[in-house]
């Protein structure tokens, strides 16, 4: 009879001290069951309305379970929006300008009158002569076209001269007004047309062409130059 009596004080006991901390918390029992067990909760509030009528309503609370399964579905959605955007090709990169921040060393080419002098008289005025002579940027906002005005400036160096590098350039009238490079890698060059400059003699029109057209080649991303308007350079 002692041991029961004793267990029964225990139990009640720990129901009081279990009823208190709910009420402490402000925890309903079946709540705080229902919760550690996945249970559905339904929470009902009875309220008096502005026309005096009584109504009651109820919330249905989420399980665990539900919780669970809606993660899932945000994850396979999160999973499909992935897929499809991996699957997408990238736009192409369009660059309207080559800004640097370092200095740059680029290539100006000019026509090399001794190395043309080296080949058979029927094969000189060739582009295999034009060669590079070398220049270093500092940081520029666009280095592609900084070269194309150095290069048709004609700042040639004494040591250069000297071994016989030449051009028709520099012609106070034939400027550079604009470049484009396309997506697909070509480079338009807009120009002003000079009457018996830039339409006279057809091997000079090559010459000319040919010293543009390798100095803006050596940037990356172009792949071919084009001249506007097209009648530029045209014998």
């Amino acid at each position: 009879m002692k041991k029961i009596f004793r267990t029964t004080i225990v139990w009640l006991l720990l129901i009081f001290l279990f009823r208190s901390y709910l009420r402490v918390f402000n925890k309903p029992l079946g709540r705080e069951i229902g919760s550690r067990f996945g249970v559905s909760q339904q929470v009902c509030v009875t309220g008096t309305t502005t026309t005096d009528v009584t109504q009651q309503v109820c919330v249905t609370g989420t399980t665990t379970t539900d919780v669970t399964q809606q993660l899932d579905s945000i994850q396979t959605q999160l999973d499909l929006i992935t897929q499809k955007l991996q699957s997408e090709p990238e736009a192409p990169v369009q660059t309207s300008s080559f800004q640097t921040t370092v200095p740059n060393k680029v290539a100006l080419y000019y026509f090399n009158q001794t190395e043309d002098q080296k080949l058979a008289p029927e094969q000189q005025v060739n582009i295999n002569s034009i060669l590079p002579v070398y220049r270093v940027f500092p940081a520029s906002k666009n280095l592609l076209i900084d070269t194309i005005n150095e290069l048709i400036k004609w700042n040639l160096t004494a040591m250069e001269k000297s071994q016989w590098f030449t051009t028709e350039f520099p012609n106070a009238a034939f400027t550079l007004l604009s470049s484009d490079l396309a997506a697909d890698g070509t480079l338009s060059l807009q120009f002003t047309e000079v009457p018996w400059f830039t339409d006279w003699g057809s091997a000079r029109m090559l010459i000319l062409w040919n010293v543009i057209e390798k100095t803006a080649l050596q940037f990356p991303g172009v792949k071919e130059v084009l001249f506007t308007p097209n009648t530029l350079f045209q014998p």
